[in-house]
């Protein structure tokens, strides 16, 4: 009993209640227990709280070591998987402390200077408003059906007033998409419509020194299944290449969308 964590004075108690062929008055068990009062009240309380005695009418009684032993063996199975789950947390944790320090002294990667994960949409929102905010001479966008305009519209008009050129790169599917397609078109942006399945990635380039992008891992179409995803900002000269040159191929093969 003392290996699954009874104490001296549970076990005691327990093993006399055990040997007993009626129930003991508690007062006579604190008695004869051989403890202080307060210890022996403890140790009863504990032992109650772990399914090894009930009360019978002011008595105390065994529970049946068969019902007792399956019960504290669950609360073992219990406090192993939460020392478990907090112990996955805290190599979580220092996984993503020490995995850099180590990728970077060792390796000579240094995976913050090539791309930044973004915690959230939410997040990427406010890092896209923040890099069109900055932007000097050029905006180039790969929106979808641009839904987040409307997160992102008052910068693009001052990004329009400072003589910023925005081109945007969208589905225009239905009356919502026009309406975007219409708006920006007022300020003078330039909106392309792809007419292949989008490819699944979104994001935002700016001046040719920062983008915020989204890839989508799945996307699976009438389906529960979830899309996963995870936003990023780079700054990094050679991936922000690869997507200018993409987002180039692909302006030049769609063609400007004449909007009702």
């Amino acid at each position: 009993m003392k290996k699954l964590g009874f104490s001296d004075g549970e076990c005691n108690i327990y093993l006399a209640l055990l040997s007993s062929s009626r129930p003991i008055p508690i007062d006579k068990m604190l008695m004869d227990s051989g403890m202080s009062t307060s210890l022996a009240e403890e140790a009863i309380r504990t032992l109650a709280e772990r399914g090894a005695v009930r009360t019978v009418s002011n008595a105390l009684e065994a529970v049946d070591p068969n019902v007792m032993l399956s019960r504290v063996l669950e609360e073992k199975q219990r406090e192993i998987e939460r020392t478990l789950e907090a112990s996955e947390d805290a190599a979580s944790t220092l996984r993503k402390l020490l995995v850099p320090k180590y990728s970077e002294s060792k390796l000579g990667i240094k995976p913050e200077d090539i791309v930044e994960p973004l915690e959230s949409l939410e997040k990427m929102e406010l890092q896209t408003v923040k890099i069109i905010s900055n932007a000097q001479k050029e905006i180039k966008i790969f929106a979808e059906t641009f839904g987040w305009y409307e997160k992102v519209r008052e910068e693009l008009f001052k990004a329009h007033d400072r003589g910023v050129k925005t081109n945007v790169l969208m589905l225009v599917i239905d009356e919502h998409t026009q309406k975007r397609a219409r708006e920006l078109g007022s300020l003078g942006v330039e909106v392309r419509y792809c007419a292949e399945e989008w490819c699944p990635v979104r994001g935002t380039l700016v001046d040719e020194t920062e983008l915020v992008f989204l890839i989508w891992a799945t996307k699976k179409k009438g389906t529960m299944n979830p899309a996963f995803y995870r936003p990023h900002y780079t700054r990094n000269p050679g991936l922000i290449r690869i997507f200018s040159d993409a987002y180039r191929t692909w302006w030049n093969e769609c063609k400007l969308r004449p909007v009702a």
